[in-house]
């Protein structure tokens, strides 16, 4: 059960889902404000402390942002089993309210908050799922998962709040780079049907991942609550934020909130101290907690955190007490979340679990026979863990002269895979068709330099640090350089076209060749 009991709500029914079980539970006080503990490198497990978000770097977007009323949290310790907790909002699409410049989101941050009880300083672990299409409330497990992280060892209690009997609060920034990114659809489906049962997307949180509950002497661990500061109102049919005209130059009613984020309005209302003073676009309001199954206290459903009122925008702009319609004040209930995403926009969609690697198709194969008496062979793999996840590797290679000098070769690039052209004692195959065209990944000082010299196997050696962790071969950067087109990104859903050209002067002097060809549609 939860430390803090649930405390009967029959009055309030304003669960959307009928089957789910309505109630409140208890929140605390915030002692202290909540410190950023640096972000976790999830491809690695490593950290880096007060490192900025991409956002901040200006290579992406914040695009959720449930940040405001740092003033609560709830403890999610259980004495049988560990469970979720999942809250509900919206990322809109092109074709919905505010300025949405795109209708796919490729999720590379995501910023949590938690707190952990006073009398620890052990280390926390936490799984964050983000459901790209979720009805309000319902059971995760009838959703599909687009994408889930462990964050491992995360920070525990500060010596001086465990010493003066307060629970510590974090913020915790996860890159998601490397592999790890997730992509799902604005407005849930890419279409926006103005019924948050359709167009809301989900947030979960599990503390103490796959554990009995709780950490030494069933400590108290859950998430900061957040919400509501600025906006309430979602979709028809829910309570008004407010009344009046609202600040000047701000519209109040019936936006949904969204401020803070890169199609959101401005906020209207005095910050939050400390705060980013935002309530996530159509937040729900309430929230599906998974309590343990059997637990005699609670039952699986629909709960609003309790304790703290609802505060909405006023017409001063000093915000005010939301009332309940059925008695009472309205009880927030939100988690605190930063989603950020890159700036592209057609990324591809996948449920968890589901291959979501390059796929890779040879062309221009054999290639001709070099020195050796057989052809060169390249192959290509993901999961390299640099940039675009792709790494190629050639074999079969000339071997060295006698006095050990050996052959070079480098990766080149197209924008077609061609029948080919004889070049040398080879077939360039990235040439020989209308706008085919191609480039050399031999520019030294980028991550665009792919030299290497064949060792005593006829394996390419990389010489110049961009073959990751093997040594041999080249990580694909996301750099694109092709003759006659400026500098480009690889995104989701490209495909380039490689080969490698090599001298082969064991065959005469001036003779070089090529590997076959490897097509590469990237994920």
């Amino acid at each position: 059960m939860l430390r803090s009991s649930l405390i009967a709500a029959g009055s309030v029914i304003l669960c959307t889902a009928a089957a789910a079980q309505t109630g409140v539970v208890q929140s605390k006080v915030m002692q202290t404000a909540a410190k950023f503990g640096g972000t976790y490198h999830v491809a690695t497990g490593t950290w880096t402390r007060n490192a900025p978000t991409s956002a901040q770097l200006g290579t992406g977007d914040i695009i959720y942002n449930n940040t405001a009323n740092l003033d609560a949290w709830s403890s999610q310790t259980d004495d049988t089993q560990s469970y979720q907790i999942v809250d509900a909002g919206r990322i809109p699409t092109t074709g919905s309210a505010g300025s949405a410049n795109r209708d796919n989101y490729n999720i590379t941050d995501v910023t949590i908050g938690y707190c952990i009880d006073n009398n620890t300083a052990n280390s926390a672990d936490v799984l964050v799922t983000i459901y790209g299409s979720y009805e309000p409330c319902e059971d995760p497990e009838v959703h599909l998962c687009s994408g889930e992280f462990m964050g491992i060892g995360l920070p525990g209690a500060t010596a001086a709040n465990i010493a003066n009997g307060w629970a510590t609060c974090w913020t915790i920034n996860f890159d998601l780079s490397g592999g790890d990114e997730i992509c799902i659809q604005g407005d849930a489906d890419g279409f926006f049907d103005s019924d948050l049962d359709f167009d809301s997307f989900g947030f979960g949180l599990e503390f103490d991942p796959g554990g009995t509950g709780g950490y030494v002497n069933n400590i108290d661990f859950g998430p900061i609550i957040t919400g509501d500061r600025m906006w309430t109102v979602q979709a028809t049919g829910e309570i008004t934020a407010s009344s009046g005209a609202g600040v000047v130059g701000c519209t109040v009613a019936a936006t949904g909130g969204g401020g803070g984020t890169y199609y959101g309005p401005v906020e209207c209302c005095t910050p939050t101290a400390g705060g980013l003073n935002s309530t996530g676009l159509d937040n729900s309001d309430f929230a599906y907690i998974g309590f343990a199954p059997g637990s005699p206290m609670a039952a699986a459903g629909c709960y609003y955190f309790g304790g703290y009122d609802n505060l909405y925008c006023a017409a001063n702009g000093a915000g005010g007490v939301q009332p309940n319609p059925n008695g009472g004040n309205l009880l927030y209930m939100g988690l605190y979340s930063v989603i950020e995403a890159d700036l592209t926009g057609n990324c591809v969609p996948s449920a968890c679990g589901a291959p979501t690697g390059p796929t890779l198709v040879d062309f221009c194969t054999p290639a001709s026979n070099n020195s050796t008496g057989a052809p060169a062979v390249l192959s290509g793999t993901g999961g390299s863990g640099f940039e675009t996840d792709v790494h190629l590797d050639v074999s079969g290679g000339p071997l060295p002269l006698p006095g050990g000098s050996r052959m070079l070769g480098y990766f080149l690039v197209g924008n077609m895979a061609t029948a080919g052209t004889p070049v040398g004692d080879g077939t360039f195959c990235l040439i020989g068709a209308t706008g085919a065209s191609f480039g050399r990944y031999n520019v030294a000082g980028t991550t665009r330099y792919s030299l290497g010299l064949f060792d005593a196997n006829g394996d390419l050696e990389n010489m110049v640090g961009t073959g990751g962790t093997s040594g041999y071969g080249f990580d694909i950067p996301y750099d694109i350089l092709i003759a006659g087109t400026p500098l480009t990104t690889i995104v989701s859903g490209d495909t380039y076209h490689f080969q490698c050209w090599f001298r082969d002067t064991a065959a005469g002097i001036g003779h070089s060749n090529f590997t076959n060809g490897v097509s590469v549609t990237f994920p």
